[in-house]
């Protein structure tokens, strides 16, 4: 089988080296965006990081967290990589790291092949009226709410983005009343077939339609194509310890919406989980985890 791993990144460049290294075989192939913003970034210190997977680079886009931009990006390394077929794509950020072998990771796709491994949330999204009002508004302002440094100019779009949401309430806006497809929500990252990609590009217009003035879409576009489009018998359903989109990434200890950020104390519960990548992680938090991992994964590769 071969694998595309799609990685969306923005910084900690010795970081992404090393998941880059690790992800090296001769049936994957690395398509990697790095962030427009980040002018940090030069793809020399990047060449012959790997044997034998090819290694792609795009600088094609600024993203904003909880913009369109993130979906475009995502879109984006999805048509890339469809280019050279594959019978997986896997889309991960720069903050993650595998937590199996190579070996392991083509065997259990092997095993699993045809599934998509897609994580819906279903609960949160009955129970948490703000991932409703993603879609059914209008979010003009998303990729001016957290783009500045100075914190006025955030607050200030922020005020802006609020007023606009309460006039439309006001005006009984509601986008989605005349969609013919129900919405879904969950985790961005996936890993999901040829088959699915293809759908995805096939519906690219339908979209930009639908989600391009919506908050934090890249946690709905894909979960609500799969879902409309003829994939949902295809989820899979995970053995114990694992989770649908065999990614473990803790929300519990995470704070401000964000997910924790592993560390050398949580080594050996990384080790014994049972998923195939994690995250977060990051090399200015803690660098000693990802070395402990790199170490045991260059063992058993």
């Amino acid at each position: 089988m071969r694998h595309a791993f799609l990685i969306i990144a923005h910084n900690n460049w010795w970081q992404l080296k090393q998941l880059i290294q690790l992800l090296d075989a001769e049936n994957h192939d690395i398509y990697v965006h790095i962030d427009k913003k980040s002018k940090s970034f030069s793809e020399k210190d990047f060449s012959n990081l790997t044997s034998e997977a090819k290694v792609y680079f795009f600088q094609e886009y600024e993203v904003f967290w909880g913009g369109f931009s993130q979906v475009q990006v995502e879109l984006f390394l999805f048509e890339k990589a469809y280019q050279q077929k594959y019978d997986y794509y896997h889309l991960i950020s720069g903050a993650d790291l595998p937590l199996k072998s190579n070996l392991e990771i083509d065997a259990f796709f092997e095993k699993n092949q045809g599934k998509e491994f897609i994580l819906y949330d279903n609960e949160k999204l009955q129970n948490d009226p703000e991932i409703s009002r993603r879609t059914k508004y209008y979010h003009y302002l998303q990729n001016y709410r957290r783009r500045y440094s100075q914190k006025w100019k955030n607050d200030f779009f922020t005020f802006c983005e609020r007023a606009s949401l309460v006039m439309q309430i006001v005006l009984h806006v509601n986008r989605v009343k005349e969609l013919d497809w129900t919405v879904k929500y969950g985790s961005n990252w996936v890993s999901i077939t040829n088959d699915l990609v293809a759908e995805l590009l096939k519906q690219k217009d339908k979209i930009t339609k639908v989600f391009s003035y919506t908050n934090c879409a890249d946690e709905l576009f894909v979960q609500t194509v799969a879902y409309n489009c003829g994939f949902k018998d295809r989820i899979y359903c995970p053995e114990d310890g694992m989770t649908e989109n065999v990614r473990f990434i803790d929300w519990t200890r995470g704070k401000n919406g964000n997910p924790y950020t592993f560390r050398n104390r949580d080594y050996q519960s990384l080790c014994t989980n049972k998923n195939l990548f994690a995250r977060k992680f990051s090399e200015k938090e803690d660098k000693s985890v990802i070395l402990k991992i790199m170490t045991d994964l260059k063992k058993g590769v």
